[in-house]
């Protein structure tokens, strides 16, 4: 059953670009998940080494300490006495003592200082190393060290130290010694906010404030360290322990009690080196080749240059100066010189040592955590079928480029198996995408730049047979206006014809009175002028059936003009149209050229 370890990193997730810079950085990459748009952390499988942090330009992680916390517990009156880690003094350099002026004037009862539970940590190793005979010896201040054994690395746990850290034996000194303090919450004055692990885990210490959350306090509150006195702490002087927080610092400290010490330990460090280094020891204690004591380290600078530090990208020479100033400090004032001060004050610390000093008080024991790393592996079938969502159907498409974050693609694909992140963060699986794409999108271009041509003939074509039945339309409509000109002109005859019948039946009525009038010798005139008068009567009945049919048609052919010009109208609007396509088409096919050249660019970035 997995064990609820206290988150040690945040990550704010509006400003998380997920561009796996914070994967590449880990040590332990499955305790990230880049499976969504933002990459969020596993806290259960998290050492909390803040290397993400270093890595992440976007400003989407930052520590969980508790100086929130601490500072408002302060305010309500709650009894607080503070221990301050070794690094203060190259963090806050040569106003660290001010510093705990500053943390009295804010009601600390009390301040320790962790240098001298490192000197009883020494004491611890050595009494373990003589009464115990270990094959070797994992030094154990590292709390992110710590945490990577009990979860991914076991089997190292009979190795690490059964002695609590410097800051814990400083608590438990504390708790013991100084019992007007027993009840009193417990601040830590940190370099690293994983130490805040280790107060859970052995279930002593409240607070975790790195130097970094209290120096930008000061900022915020506009308060100057300069403003308030050197204070001294209030626990007996460590004397070299003071080292502890530079990378070697233990080594250098046991030699004082063994000299035999520096040639059967292994100073390492670094986030880039040691889990690595980690990995390959069980070999090398089975062999017989690993160093007796391993002093270790995560951070490449030591305490000093910890995640939680001021230090954190300063030069080592320099920060190394003010470490080496104060350890020449604590050493004159337990005896320099000559070799009478020497044993002296060797002496005096010994006896301060075995004032504070009980075997069982600061005994530790460690978890195993494993059940916390729940990464599973693919079988051989499961990884080809990941690849094959990858995009990966051969060894050449194995880049191993890290854009990934996890270093190789084997790696990449157990992330993916875990459903901690998914096959389009693959650099490889999107410029796949992107040349498929291309390989497309060239041959839908070169289709379409081949079709336009053939629209722009149609489109030629149409804008011309437009053109030429307009001009038909044209003459069609002038031909009819004509012909109902004729129409008129029929009409004029019919009303002619019937004026001409009117006066021819004037005439047969007058001839028929000159024929009465004549008697027998007009006879033969009357009978004519009888048949003029039916002839004209006849005439007018002609003339008056062709004048409707004239009106029909005179409508008849009105209708058509109108239609025609209408259609006319509509056939112009087509020739504009059919331009404009024209024109549409000639720019399209122009665009198709260019997308052509750039698709070819694309292919031929394929192909390298």
């Amino acid at each position: 059953m997995q064990k609820s370890l206290v988150p040690i990193i945040e990550v704010d997730k509006e400003k998380c670009v997920n561009c796996h810079a914070c994967i590449s950085a880990c040590p332990v990459k499955y305790c990230n998940d880049g499976s969504q748009d933002h990459v969020s952390v596993n806290a259960n499988m998290c050492i909390g080494c803040g290397s993400c942090i270093d890595a992440c330009t976007h400003d989407a992680r930052k520590y969980a300490d508790g100086t929130s916390r601490f500072f408002y517990d302060l305010h309500q009156g709650v009894p607080m006495v503070a221990v301050v880690a070794p690094s203060a003094a190259s963090n806050f350099r040569d106003q660290y003592l001010r510093m705990n002026g500053y943390l009295k004037s804010i009601g600390i009862a009390a301040v320790f200082d962790v240098s001298f539970g490192a000197e009883l940590t020494i004491k611890s190793y050595m009494e373990h190393a003589e009464k115990n005979k270990p094959v070797a010896i994992i030094s154990q201040p590292c709390p992110v060290i710590v945490t990577y054994i009990e979860i991914y690395q076991p089997e190292l746990i009979p190795f690490l130290a059964p002695a609590d850290s410097p800051v814990m034996h400083t608590i438990k000194m504390i708790k013991e010694f100084y019992r007007e303090y027993r009840n009193h919450k417990v601040a830590f004055i940190s370099p690293c906010p994983a130490k805040q692990r280790e107060f859970d885990e052995v279930n002593l210490g409240d607070y975790t404030i790195t130097m970094k959350s209290l120096h930008q306090h000061f900022l915020d509150q506009d308060i100057s360290l300069d403003d308030f006195p050197e204070v001294g702490f209030d626990n007996p002087p460590a004397e070299r322990a003071v080292l502890f927080s530079t990378p070697g610092g233990l080594l250098r400290t046991a030699i004082r009690e063994n000299p035999e010490m520096i040639n059967v330990t292994r100073k390492i460090e670094g986030t880039g080196t040691i889990f690595e280094y980690l990995k390959k020891i069980p070999e090398m204690i089975g062999k017989g080749f690993a160093p007796f004591m391993v002093d270790c380290l995560n951070c490449e600078k030591g305490c000093n240059g910890g995640p939680g530090t001021l230090n954190r990208h300063e030069p080592p020479d320099m920060i190394e100066y003010y470490v080496e100033k104060r350890n020449k400090e604590v050493q004159a004032d337990y005896g320099s010189g000559s070799k009478f001060k020497r044993w002296k004050g060797k002496s005096q610390l010994h006896r301060n040592l075995d004032k504070y000093w009980n075997e069982k008080m600061y005994y530790r024991t460690y978890p195993d955590l494993s059940q916390n790393n729940t990464l599973q592996y693919p079988d051989n079938a499961e990884f080809k079928s990941i690849y094959t969502r990858m995009n990966k159907f051969s060894d050449a498409d194995h880049y191993n480029c890290s854009s990934c974050g996890y270093g190789n693609c084997e790696q990449m694909a157990i992330a993916i198996f875990n459903r901690l992140n998914k096959p389009e963060n693959c650099h490889y699986y999107t410029r796949s995408l992107i040349m498929n794409t291309a390989e497309t999108i060239t041959g839908t271009v070169n289709d379409l730049a081949s079709n336009s041509n053939s629209i722009s003939s149609i489109s030629s074509r149409l804008y011309s047979m437009s053109e030429s039945l307009n001009k038909e339309f044209a003459g069609l409509n002038e031909m009819i206006r004509k012909n109902a000109h004729l129409i008129q002109d029929f009409d004029v005859i019919a009303e002619t014809l019937n004026d001409i019948s009117q006066q021819t039946k004037v005439l047969s009525v007058n001839a028929s009175i000159e024929a009465a009038k004549a008697g027998a010798s007009g006879k033969g005139f009357g009978i004519v002028a009888t048949e003029v008068k039916r002839l004209a009567q006849d005439s007018s009945k002609e003339a008056n059936k062709i004048k409707p049919y004239l009106i029909e048609m005179e409508s008849l052919f009105e209708k058509i003009i109108i239609n025609i010009q209408y259609a006319s109208e509509e056939f112009n609007k087509t020739t504009e149209m059919s331009k404009e396509v024209s024109g549409a088409i000639e720019k399209l096919s122009a665009s198709f050229t260019e997308l052509n050249k750039k698709s070819k660019v694309l292919m031929a970035f394929k192909s390298e």
